[in-house]
């Protein structure tokens, strides 16, 4: 039986954190930081490389009926859910073009199942491809995380305040599971039940990958760019400096911080090891948020 397990601790968490590498010249992620405005990154370019990239397939073959009639229930079932487009387009899952798929295999008779499942596939995985992630965690001490996405303590971390209660149509605020198996997803998830099919893709793992506890914050239609995100949402509260990040650079990240009117902190190793965040002079005018 495969092993499973969920955060539901980190659900009412408030501050997140995003770990970023040094800035160089090539790659400066903290003078690009905007106002309002979030960083969503393409899940192509992740660690992970199946990372939101399913397997998505027909299982109802393997897994349930294999009879021809089936496939007739299974087009009448679509087609009386697609009467009502708007209502099934509030899923999220289904946007336009994976919407005419769908109507299409509802319209067609033939006899191809094979070629209409490889369709049917490739629609999915185009649109689940237009989502961009923020990837995000409770843990500020953690030393991996530190280590794996901030240069070893060079780089710095972004303090977010989420409110998850307030997230706008086209953004999700998902905590991941992680599991010792990645799942399998069938096309008729997507057709009949697209709003539990949406959040078991965006949210799921393997459990190698758990100790980074992450939260997502998933955009559905925009990857690989700044969007503007409603700040009663999601704000930056702080940046950090990593504990090795050199002087120069630390000055750098407080003039960042006080042109974002946020506060500046740092990261401080202790002798047993663990670490401390203390407050950096602040000399921005006017009230944080």
């Amino acid at each position: 039986m495969k092993s499973q397990k969920s955060h539901n601790t980190i659900i009412a968490a408030r501050q997140l954190y995003r770990f970023q590498p040094i800035p160089k010249a090539c790659n400066d992620r903290l003078s690009s930081l905007k106002d309002g405005e979030v960083w969503f990154s393409d899940p192509a370019k992740f660690n992970d490389l199946l990372d939101m990239k399913p397997n998505i397939r027909n299982l109802v073959l393997d897994r349930w009926c294999d009879e021809p009639q089936f496939t007739t229930a299974r087009r009448c079932a679509l087609a009386c859910l697609l009467a009502n487009p708007a209502m099934y387009q509030g899923a999220l899952l289904i946007d336009p073009a994976l919407l005419r798929v769908f109507q299409d295999w509802v319209a067609d008779r033939c006899d191809e199942e094979w070629n209409w499942d490889q369709r049917l596939s490739a629609a999915i995985e185009t649109r689940i491809a237009q989502f961009g992630v923020v990837c995000l965690t409770p843990q500020w001490d953690s030393r991996l995380m530190w280590a794996h996405y901030a240069n070893d303590g060079q780089g710095f971390c972004i303090e977010y305040e989420v409110d998850w209660g307030k997230q706008q149509p086209n953004f999700r605020y998902v905590p991941v599971v992680y599991a010792s198996e990645t799942p399998s997803f069938c096309i008729s998830e997507a057709m009949f039940t697209p709003h539990q099919f949406l959040q078991r893709v965006m949210a799921s793992k393997h459990s190698d990958w758990a100790y980074e506890q992450e939260v997502r914050l998933v955009c559905l239609n925009a990857k690989g760019q700044y969007v503007k995100v409603d700040p009663e949402f999601v704000r930056i509260t702080a940046l950090i400096a990593g504990y090795a990040m050199p002087c120069g650079m630390q000055s750098k990240l407080q003039q960042v911080a006080n042109h974002l009117r946020v506060e500046s902190k740092r990261m401080v190793p202790r002798s047993n090891g663990q670490f401390d965040m203390e407050s950096m002079t602040w000399q921005a005018t006017g009230s944080n948020r």
